[in-house]
């Protein structure tokens, strides 16, 4: 029986030896270009059972997604990030952990496109359509494969499920990064799926080439990629008379002075350690570049391994691909930590802040928060800032620790901040000017910034009066803080109402990106003299 299997397995490493040497031979003598069985062509629309056209011949409208040849993707070939795990396994494993990994399965995502599409004013009978312009960013091999229509007319893949997976950013070519929600051309139909392994490490270059290595592929290196999803303009065939700018990362950072540095938005993202390279850009310094597949941004929340009750796995939208096959869950959770290091090292180094007292009027200290974007390539906050938003708490106390003043508060059992906090942030309000906190995009008639974001490199100043009793002792003790958000509370009420969960229990928590503190001797008290009066 030893005998019969050391047999067996030398006649199969034979036979893989001989696959292999006929495999080269083939790449190298053709580079693989002649396997037509491998390519899978786009799919007209005409050809998709009940696929819906409400906006024309465009299959992708109201998004801006396109293929050279204007069919849609044939759903069957997609290949999963998994498959590529199979030999790339650390880009997979940072990829995992990313946002990127769950765009479309992220609950609270998930629980907004529902109620934008089916529950908004102007989703209308077309909702589901209308829902094109979403997923076109988050769930583009959905959009690009016909799966988001009213009536399912191709199966969920894995491929499918897994958002901004590897093959969508590796086909991406002519970014638009103005345009619109996902600005790029899928040249998916265009490249080999499924080649043997041998066949990849027999023409290694031509793999490279394929999969639009960035010496290869410029454009996988410049920020217009990124800007053809962090662009967010609602166009008039969802709702409205004019388009609407929701999000505007990429023209924040063009309009700044790192494009004249030549620092694009993957040195930063997709550096091993953002935090240090961007301590060494304020050296003036630029490191030579590295990559990291984790695109490291501010959700601070759904990469916290940490969140009691396995909340993280539910908020990601379950399990992650890959689990079992290729890892375990430990090694997952230990990759999701240094992620989330990694995302709140990068908040906590966007932003410094300086207080300053300036004379005031007899009984009353006027105080000035200086609030600096110093670490961020574009504004600050940025993003969907009818959700992430950051404010200032200012806290005053004398010596005896009374407190003179406290501006800005959260409430941590509600997930309220007070009234009076001095925030950054997008109000969205409907054609009835109500503020809405849920981010039923569909729905927005005008936007409303109480104050606007910070550019990069700029600085704004904040200013505040405390009341100065007469019992009040020196020296004051001054705090400010600044607070990041990834949500309001308020989102989380899409996740039942709309039957996907129930979040009620769960606080949305800020985080704390910046802070500074002064002691200050108690201001002379000066007496104004009554005209007519002797003193």
């Amino acid at each position: 029986m030893k005998l019969f299997k050391l047999y067996q397995g030398l006649y199969s490493g034979w036979r893989r030896i001989i696959l292999a040497i006929l495999l080269t031979s083939v790449a190298v003598g053709a580079g693989y270009a002649f396997l037509p069985a491998n390519r899978d062509l786009g799919i007209a629309t005409g050809d998709l059972p009940f696929y819906s056209l409400p906006f024309g011949k465009n299959p992708f409208a109201p998004g801006e997604l396109k293929t050279p040849d204007g069919k849609l993707v044939n759903w069957r070939g997609v290949p999963s990030a998994r498959d590529c795990g199979a030999c790339h396994r650390q880009e997979f494993m940072e990829w995992n952990t990313s946002l990127h990994a769950i765009s479309d399965l992220d609950l609270i995502y998930d629980a907004a496109v529902t109620r934008n599409a089916g529950s908004s004013h102007a989703a209308g009978e077309i909702g589901d359509q209308k829902g094109r312009w979403c997923e076109s960013c988050h769930n583009p091999l959905g959009t690009l494969t016909g799966a988001v229509n009213p009536i399912m007319a191709v199966q969920e893949t894995e491929a499918i499920e897994e958002g901004v997976n590897c093959i969508v950013c590796h086909t991406a070519t002519h970014p638009e990064p103005l345009a619109g929600n996902g600005a790029f051309t899928s040249n998916i139909n265009g490249y080999f799926r499924h080649l043997d392994p041998g066949l990849i490490m027999a023409a290694p270059s031509r793999h490279a080439g394929d999969m639009q290595a960035r010496k290869k592929s410029p454009h996988m290196g410049s920020s217009d990629l990124c800007g053809a999803c962090h662009t967010e303009i609602r166009p008039t065939d969802v709702s409205g008379q004019h388009r609407l700018d929701f999000q505007a990362t990429f023209e924040e950072w063009r309009v700044s002075e790192f494009p004249k540095k030549g620092v694009e938005c993957q040195d930063c993202h997709m550096a091993k350690d953002p935090a240090a390279f961007i301590a060494a850009l304020k050296k003036g310094e630029k490191p030579p570049r590295g990559v990291s597949h984790r695109f490291i941004g501010g959700n601070y929340l759904l990469t916290n391994p940490k969140l009691p009750d396995n909340l993280v796995t539910e908020l990601r939208g379950g399990s992650p691909t890959g689990i079992n096959r290729i890892f375990k869950r430990n090694e997952y959770m230990d990759e999701l930590g240094t992620t989330n290091h990694q995302v709140t090292d990068l908040l906590k180094s966007a932003a410094n802040l300086k207080v300053e007292v300036a004379p005031g009027e007899s009984g009353k200290l006027r105080i000035g928060v200086l609030v600096s974007n110093t670490g961020a390539g574009h504004a600050l906050p940025t993003g969907p800032l009818d959700q992430r938003h950051m404010w200032l708490e200012v806290t005053v106390t004398d010596a005896t620790g009374k407190t003179l003043l406290h501006s800005g508060a959260f409430d941590g059992k509600t997930g309220r901040t007070a009234a009076d906090a001095v925030m950054w942030v997008k109000h969205m309000e409907d054609d009835k000017g109500k503020l809405d906190l849920r981010h039923t995009l569909f729905d927005v008639e005008r936007l409303v910034y109480p104050r606007k974001p910070i550019p990069a490199g700029a600085t704004q100043k904040v200013d505040y009066t405390a009341p100065l009793p007469a019992r009040a002792a020196g020296p004051l003790r001054i705090q400010a803080k600044l607070w990041y958000r990834i949500a309001f509370q308020e989102i989380l009420e899409n996740v039942k109402e709309e039957g996907l969960g129930d979040l009620s229990g769960v606080i949305v928590p800020p985080l704390l990106i910046s802070e500074s503190e002064i002691l200050s001797p108690m201001p002379e008290r000066t007496t104004i003299a009554t005209q007519g009066k002797k003193p």
